[in-house]
């Protein structure tokens, strides 16, 4: 739990380490599907943040596509 919070906030915070940052969700989530139980407040905001991130231009391909898949897990967790 403390990765999944310790990344978001490095999403947040440090936007030119976006894409490893986003690599580094999409790994933890795709192995952990279920850590955004643990925390559901979390992943709300999270999943929140990768949407408006999503909505503007100026991230890589491979980081729109891994933050996709991410907001998916979290969207998909939160019914």
């Amino acid at each position: 739990m403390r990765l999944l919070r310790g990344l978001a906030a490095g999403l947040q915070q440090a936007p030119a380490y976006m894409d490893l940052y986003a690599h580094s969700l999409w790994a933890l989530l795709t192995v952990n599907r279920w850590l955004p139980l643990a925390d559901p407040a979390l992943a709300e905001a999270l999943a929140a943040y990768i949407a408006r991130l999503l909505n503007h231009d100026g991230i890589t391909p491979r980081a729109r596509g891994e933050l996709s898949s991410v907001h998916y897990v979290l969207r998909e967790n939160s019914t």
